[in-house]
Formats: structure tokens, C-alpha cells, sequence
């Protein structure tokens, strides 16, 4: 009788393995969540994982938010915002195999690129609660610009960080009540079950994590020899802004779990699987850099060791901003670029040109009529062709205007292999010949210069080959 191999696909979910009562919180309690998966005989698809989490909200440590405070949090990015860092490594050999910093303004650069205002409103406000930067349709020219206290967007986006302060005191969770309505209503007006108290105060999430080897779908647990995840929660300072964020101002998240899709392998499977003597894994990993424009004409040189180097994003921030709640740590600013040459190893690559915008350069940044179509395309192009990006929040209304200063969607960004897709080795320089105006936006002043931090994302692939004796990248 013949017999057929059948794989199953299960969804596991997985507790932290430093699992706190109380919660994680970079104020006061653990700011570090670790995330433990077994080296079991399944290819895990990364791509589909997601972390969950329900997120409580203080602006003063004692009060919840209230919508017509000047409480506020990006609008492209809000849930996905709290991890700071992410390490990857395998549990069985102790290798790493990705380590990025500044996560959140990697996101903020993702979403951005890659997703309209109005799916930020819809299927990607389940994932991480954001409305996007930018109109959702002409009809409603109102909504979206966000650039006033008391604007339509900018009510509509705080009102996701209205929870309840406590988890004890039932009246407190009914008058938090307005955007995730819990499901203990029982006998009495508005009356909450204790059991039900936390899940009716707290807005729940489910963000996926944009790491190079997330972007995997069929990663084998067993060969890599399962995962250590550690993930590192944001400063407090460094995710709300607004004349209503005080120092007490902070934010905790509760019932942290992660998903991941697994496709468990069949007899047949595992049987060839153990007479393998040696395999090769593949994994895509982000590299991320941080350095500083200080100068209206600047080189900056990045010396990397890179296999497989396939694109780099760039976005940029005033220095005096970061980790400052009176700005949007998370906006994606143009410093008012005049020039830009990306060169390797001190030759003009992977472009052979200098990108010169044309624009009154006499203008304050918030007047300028100059969307810099050349360099946001080389930017769209680090992700993927531009011709297939449909739907991007890289649109002229969040590019002009005082808005544009503010929130900002501006970055740089370069495809290295766009052709073949396999990336390029690297073992050298690569930088970055820059003039721009470097305004002082934070003042604002346009007459003045201030520095710019400068944060780069380099994606690479990496090959490793793994055998008893451990994993060593090829």
C-alpha cells in the first residue's frame, strides 16, 4: 500500500523566557524581552511572525492621555516604535546572526516607503495602530496633515494611546473605554468583570519585526539550531513628543507572546535531513550605522565588510531632537540636500552620477516647492523596483510645506544588485559626498545650521555552513 509523506503547519506561541508579572517597561521594570525557540525538526516562516503585546499609557505616571492633550506618538509607526534593538542568535551554536539599532526609524522609513495613508488607516492600522502621514482621499483634505495640536490626524492617532492607567480600578477602565472595548461587560451600566479589567484598559498589537532574516520564510529550526530573540524596549522620551510629555510620562506593555508559522518536516524529511554531513542556511541581515552631518559640505565614509551587500536606506534627524519630547524622534527629515554622489572605495558607485535637485535654494525649507524626484527614486529603489511600489506615503503633500519639517517621509537609499538580486561583496569604503543647507528646524531658524544625525541600513545576505562542529559564515 502506498503512502503518502504529509507535512503539518502549526501556529506555536511562545512566552518570554524572562516572562515578568508586572510587565516590561524601559521605566522603572524590565526593558529587555527574550524569546526563546527550540531547535525542533519545522522550517519556521519568519516572515509571518508577529509580537503581540497589549500597551498601557501614562503621560504623567498617574493619569491616562487624554485625546486634547499635546500627548503624541509618529503616525507612521506608534506600536512598532517600542523595540529599540533586536538580536538574533542561534541558541545551540551561540552565533549571531543579526543585531540592529535604532529599529524604529528603520520601521518609520518602512512604512512610509512602502504603504499608503490610507492602508496605514486600514489593514496595517491592525498590526501596530498607526494612521499614516499624509490625505486618505480628496473628499476629506483635512484628515491626515497633522501638523496642528488640535488637527483632526493628530486627535485620531493619540486617541490610540488612550488606556487605562491602572489594572485594579474597574471605573477607571470604563471611563478608558473609547478605543478597545473589552468583552466583560456583565450586570450594571458599563460594569467590567475584574477578569476583564486589563484586556478593556490596554490596546492590544500584533507587529511583525522588518529584520533581514525575518524577511524568511522557511527557516530550518533544526540545522540553525534553534533561536535566541532578545528584544530592547525604547526610551519613553525617545517614542512620545509633545508640550504634553513629562519627564514621569511612560509606558508599559503586558501578555508579550510571538507567533511564528511553523511547517513541521515529514519521516522522509528528517530521515535525509539526519545523513547530512554539512548544510548551507542563507539569511538576509540588516547593519545598521549611525553617524553625524556636521558640516554643509560632508563626506562620510563607512568602511564594511559585507557579503552579498544588496541595498542601504539613509534617513536623517536633527541631533538636538533625539531622545527630545518636544520633537518626533521617529519624522524622516530632509536636512535640504544640494548635492549627493554615493561613492565605493572613492569611485562613484553604484551610481555614476551626482544628484542635483532643482530648487531656490535661497527658500526656507518649508517653502520650498522642490520634491527631489531623482533622489526619492533612488531611495524607493533600495527596496524594491519603484515601478512596482503602488502605494507610498513618498508624495509630494508630505514633501512640501511646514508639515514635511515636522513629520517628515525623506530618505536615502541605493540597490547595489538590482538586476540579479544576489548582492555584491564588499571589503572597503562606502560613502557618501553631501552639500545641504543643514536648516535649523528645531528652532526653527532658517538662517541658522545645526548638525543632522545620519542613520544607515545596510542589507546583506549571508551564507553559513553548519556541521557538528558548529555554524561559520562562508
Amino acid at each position: 500500500m502506498n503512502s503518502v509523506a504529509v507535512q503539518q503547519k502549526r501556529f506555536i506561541k511562545i512566552t518570554p523566557s524572562n516572562n515578568a508579572s508586572g510587565g516590561f517597561s524601559p521605566d522603572g521594570a524590565q526593558p529587555i524581552i527574550r524569546f526563546s525557540v527550540a531547535d525542533t525538526m519545522a522550517s519556521a516562516d519568519m516572515s509571518q511572525a508577529r509580537v503581540n503585546f497589549k500597551l498601557r499609557v501614562s503621560d504623567d505616571g498617574a493619569n491616562a492621555v487624554a485625546p486634547t492633550n499635546d500627548f503624541n506618538v509618529d503616525k507612521g509607526v506608534n506600536g512598532c516604535a517600542v523595540i529599540d534593538q533586536v538580536i538574533v542568535s542561534s541558541r545551540r551554536y551561540g552565533n549571531q546572526i543579526e543585531a540592529v539599532h535604532n529599529l524604529g526609524r528603520l520601521n518609520s522609513s518602512w512604512y512610509t516607503s512602502l504603504y499608503s495613508p490610507k492602508q496605514m488607516a486600514t489593514n496595517v492600522n491592525m498590526n501596530c495602530r498607526s494612521i499614516g502621514k499624509g490625505n486618505y482621499s480628496l473628499k476629506n483634505n483635512s484628515l491626515g496633515l497633522g501638523a496642528l495640536v488640535n488637527d483632526p490626524a493628530s486627535i485620531l492617532q493619540r486617541k490610540y494611546l488612550v488606556t487605562n492607567n491602572t489594572t485594579t480600578a474597574q471605573g477607571a477602565v470604563v471611563a478608558q473605554r473609547n478605543w478597545n472595548q473589552g468583552t466583560g461587560v456583565v450586570a450594571g451600566a458599563g460594569s467590567l468583570s475584574t477578569a476583564d479589567a486589563t484586556s478593556a484598559g490596554y490596546l492590544d498589537f500584533s507587529i511583525p519585526l522588518h529584520l533581514g532574516f525575518f524577511q524568511s520564510s522557511d527557516v530550518n529550526l533544526n540545522q540553525v539550531g534553534g533561536l535566541e530573540i532578545v528584544l530592547y524596549l525604547d526610551q519613553s522620551r525617545n517614542l512620545f513628543y509633545g508640550a504634553g510629555v513629562a519627564s514621569t510620562s511612560t509606558y508599559s506593555i503586558t501578555d508579550v507572546s510571538l507567533t511564528i508559522p511553523l511547517l513541521y518536516y515529514n519521516s522522509q524529511q528528517i530521515a535525509a535531513q539526519a545523513q547530512q554531513q554539512q548544510s548551507v542556511l542563507s539569511f538576509m541581515y540588516w547593519t545598521s550605522v549611525y553617524s553625524v552631518l556636521d558640516s554643509t559640505f560632508n563626506s562620510i565614509a563607512h568602511r564594511l565588510s559585507l557579503k552579498g551587500l544588496l541595498s542601504a536606506i539613509h534617513n536623517l534627524q536633527p541631533t538636538i531632537t533625539i531622545n527630545n519630547t518636544n520633537n518626533d524622534n521617529h519624522a524622516l527629515y530632509n536636512p535640504g540636500i544640494r548635492v549627493l554622489t554615493f561613492l565605493r572605495d572613492g569611485v562613484k558607485n553604484p551610481y555614476e552620477k551626482s544628484m542635483i535637485p532643482n530648487e531656490n535654494r535661497a527658500l526656507a525649507l518649508a517653502n520650498k516647492s522642490c520634491t527631489y524626484a531623482e533622489i526619492l527614486n533612488e531611495y524607493l529603489s533600495a527596496y524594491r523596483n519603484p515601478r512596482d511600489i503602488n502605494y507610498t506615503q513618498v508624495i509630494p503633500e508630505n514633501l512640501v510645506g511646514r508639515g514635511s519639517v515636522v513629520e517628515g517621509v525623506f530618505g536615502l537609499g541605493q540597490n547595489y544588485d538590482p538586476s540579479a538580486g544576489a548582492g555584491v561583496d564588499i571589503n572597503g569604503t562606502i560613502s557618501y559626498d553631501i552639500e545641504s543647507k543643514l536648516e535649523d528646524v528645531s528652532t526653527p531658524n532658517a538662517a541658522q545650521t545645526e548638525p543632522y544625525a545620519f542613520y544607515s541600513y545596510y542589507l546583506s545576505r549571508q551564507d553559513y555552513i553548519v556541521s557538528p562542529q558548529g555554524m561559520s559564515s562562508v
